[in-house]
C-alpha cells in the first residue's frame, strides 16, 4: 500500500476527510475483542462498500484512509487481497 507522503496533494486532502469520517468506526472496531487476525474480517466488511462497482481504485483509497486513521495495515492487507 503506497505511504499517504507519495499520494497527490488532492489525494491526501480525500485520504485525511476519509479517515475522519471512518475513524468512529474504527474506534467500535478496535473496542471489540478480534474476531479474525489482525480484524482483516471488521476491515473487510467496510472495503466491501468500496469494491461495490468494481473499482480497485476505490478499495485502495479507503484502505490507505483506514490505515492513516489506526487501521492495523496487516489485517487491511489481508482484507484488500481477498477483495482485489
Amino acid at each position: 500500500m503506497q505511504p499517504i507522503s507519495t499520494l497527490t496533494e488532492e489525494t491526501q486532502k480525500a485520504v485525511k476527510s476519509i479517515a475522519e469520517t471512518i475513524a468512529p468506526l474504527l474506534e467500535d472496531i478496535h473496542s471489540k475483542p478480534a474476531t479474525t487476525q489482525n480484524y482483516y474480517g471488521d476491515y473487510m466488511r467496510l472495503l466491501n462498500y468500496a469494491a461495490k462497482d468494481n473499482q480497485p481504485g476505490r478499495v485502495k483509497l479507503l484502505a490507505i484512509a483506514l490505515m492513516y486513521a489506526g487501521a492495523n495495515p496487516f489485517g487491511v492487507e489481508a482484507a484488500v487481497k481477498n477483495i482485489i
